[in-house]
């Protein structure tokens, strides 16, 4: 009789005891299989650990949340109420929380760079990296703050600590975690890349590095300038590499001595020469008789080629100038240069 009444007395206890083992070896099975079947309709291929952040710290929380219900279901009830069990209890349960989350903060790269792939950019993985970090020490300070909070430590003075010693560290770093966050923006928004040649804050030439505090311009005259990240973001940029044509543009000067005629063969056989030259995009192309200069028949040339790079851009101006001049032969017409008539009167004889 007394093994039956304690039978009867540890029966809840045992069956909770059976649910949750029950719960404890389907949870993996029915967890990966969900999970699975979400990631499979994202647009972007997820990481499987995302399933494993999930199904472990799950287990560890039916687990010690399970067998806390049977202990408190069974004659052993006291025990449950002690505050070392139920404070250990809590803990654990924060702790399988936060492990979740820390173990998700891990895959966050792959969704920053799907929207990063999205827009026509690549993120760096210092980024992402750097973002995952971020986000580890978060959740540490805050799984920390919150069972010391269970065990009744007063956390109160502790933040306010840490609150007033990251505001003296911010104010005394103020520039540097400034250059720091311009850092960030630049490789998130990437304006430039290393070897663009680029124009920002007045100073023009190629891009050889971008550290945490500054980005190294080497000019033309073979100057290595380190401008400041915060300078770079407040201030326009303009990246020559990034062009997908470049202006060509030239004033010709012709004799007066020139006909109309030959001004109108002039005009008309440089502009079928531009339409039909490789190197020149053909929309954009304005050949024009724009003014009659102090001492020459001006003709205003406006076109672009489609070579961005220097060496080959002066190509193409070298043969349009050679070409230019044959159309002048051709024409029977001369390039004119600045001149000067003086005109002598003859006073009446004397």
């Amino acid at each position: 009789m007394t093994f039956y009444h304690d039978f009867l007395a540890w029966l809840p206890a045992l069956l909770i005891l059976g649910v949750t083992v029950l719960f404890y070896i389907g949870f993996r099975i029915v967890s990966i299989r969900v999970i699975r079947f979400i990631l499979d309709k994202l647009p972007f291929a997820a990481d499987e650990n995302i399933a494993a952040a999930v199904y472990r710290p799950g287990r560890m929380a039916i687990g010690v949340f399970g067998t806390y219900t049977a202990l408190a279901n069974s004659p052993w009830e006291r025990l449950a109420l002690m505050a070392f069990v139920s404070n250990s209890v809590s803990s654990l349960l924060i702790i399988a929380f936060y492990w979740s989350l820390y173990n998700f903060s891990s895959t966050t790269n792959v969704i920053f760079n799907h929207f990063f792939n999205k827009s026509g950019k690549k993120l760096d993985p210092a980024i992402s990296g750097l973002f995952s970090s971020f986000f580890h020490a978060l959740i540490l300070f805050f799984a920390l703050a919150t069972v010391l909070s269970t065990w009744g430590f007063n956390i109160s003075g502790f933040i306010a600590g840490l609150s007033i010693g990251g505001l003296a560290v911010s104010l005394a770093a103020k520039d540097s975690l400034a250059n720091i966050f311009a850092c960030l923006v630049i490789l998130m928004d990437q304006p430039f890349h290393v070897g663009d040649w680029i124009i920002c804050n007045n100073v023009e030439g190629i891009v050889e590095s971008i550290s945490f505090r500054s980005t190294n311009v080497r000019t033309f005259t073979q100057a290595l300038v380190y401008i400041p990240n915060s300078l770079i973001i407040s201030t326009p940029i303009q990246n020559f590499t990034n062009r997908h044509m470049r202006r060509l543009e030239m004033t010709l000067g012709v004799t007066y001595d020139s006909t109309r005629e030959q001004m109108e063969e002039l005009v008309r056989k440089i502009t079928e020469f531009l339409r039909q030259d490789p190197d020149i995009v053909e929309e954009g192309i304005t050949v024009a008789f724009s003014n009659m200069g102090a001492s020459s028949l001006d003709i205003s040339i406006v076109c672009y080629c489609c070579h961005t790079g220097y060496d080959k851009y002066m190509k193409s101006k070298e043969r349009i100038n050679l070409e230019l001049m044959r159309l002048l032969e051709e024409t029977g017409t001369s390039a004119a240069f600045p001149s000067t008539s003086v005109y002598i009167e003859k006073g009446p004889a004397a």
